[in-house]
């Protein structure tokens, strides 16, 4: 809603013959667009990189504002 999210990724848990799949949460980041998470990125054409991959991405110390780079 451009006031901050909450973004999900899950993966494909295994499937029992005749049962409906489950998916296992992998990663769920909840940003907001207020400090502390890097306010640039509101309106200002930047955008929120993820600074270390293995780190821990519901830290918004993890995030810092970037110039955009489509298919990167």
């Amino acid at each position: 809603d451009n006031a901050g999210e909450k973004v999900r990724l899950s993966r494909p848990g295994d499937q029992e013959y005749g049962q409906e799949r489950y998916y296992i949460r992998a990663e769920q980041v909840s940003y907001d667009d207020v400090a502390p998470w890097p306010t640039e990125p509101d309106g200002t054409g930047q955008v929120l990189q993820r600074i270390d991959p293995a780190a821990y991405g519901n830290d918004a110390q993890n995030w810092q504002a970037g110039d955009p780079s489509p298919g990167q």
